[in-house]
């Protein structure tokens, strides 16, 4: 007995050159949808996910914002299912945990451009204020990192608190960061103040404010620096 030819999946094709492409060229030789689109290709195998791709990237703007979304409005707003919600949260999470080991191996005061991707990618996409400190050791190195939900006025309160777990982790120094959910990097008088107040109370405790970070999804600006 002939049996039918089994159907030819016509998106094999379209996924292998995807992937070729992205073998030559990196990033560099896919359009964004389409970075998209072969990611989504390992959590739904058997469907076309271009008009999803596109669909997302629409809706949220660009790569990062896409990686920024909450899993919950991944699966509700789009109706993408767990795995691929939990696959692009897991993308976005082992890019964090890449430039938070880069920024740990580098020197802080000679390299802070390591220091500045790590910070953006942990605080950038929020939707609410968060307040970061990184303990910085005495060969200008990260050695562990707080977040703490609310307002950079938080760090007036808890200096003492900033100071002690610093001096258990044997820190010299401190970078604290802070993002704007409106995507508006441009200090408050009240940011350049409260740096300025952080900066004098930590110098009581024998320990450095070495920087105060502004940051949004596609910057990072310095709110006045110790010496290093």
């Amino acid at each position: 007995m002939n049996l039918p030819a089994a159907k030819k999946d016509d998106n094999s094709g379209h996924r292998q050159r995807l992937r070729e492409r992205f073998c030559r060229s990196g990033l560099n030789g896919l359009q964004d949808y389409e970075a998209i689109e072969l990611l989504l290709s390992y959590a739904i195998p058997r469907r076309d996910v271009k008009p999803l791709a596109k669909a997302l990237l629409r809706d949220y703007g660009s790569i990062a914002g896409l990686m920024d979304a909450p899993v919950y409005s991944l699966i509700e707003k789009h109706g993408i299912g767990n795995s691929s919600a939990v696959l692009i949260r897991l993308v976005r999470e082992i890019c964090a945990s890449y430039l938070e080991q880069r920024a740990r191996a580098a020197e802080i005061v000679e390299s802070s451009k390591d220091a500045e991707d790590f910070v953006r990618m942990k605080l950038g996409g929020r939707q609410q204020e968060t307040l970061m400190t990184i303990f910085i050791n005495s060969r200008n190195r990260i050695i562990g990192y707080d977040l703490e939900p609310g307002t950079v006025d938080q760090a007036v309160v808890y200096v003492r608190e900033l100071a002690r777990r610093a001096v258990l982790c044997n820190a010299t120094g401190i970078i604290i960061a802070h993002n704007h959910p409106s995507g508006l990097c441009v200090p408050s008088p009240e940011d350049i103040r409260i740096t300025e107040l952080v900066g004098k109370a930590l110098e009581t405790f024998g320990i450095r404010l070495l920087c105060h970070l502004l940051v949004t999804p596609s910057e990072c600006r310095r709110i006045g620096c110790g010496p290093a």
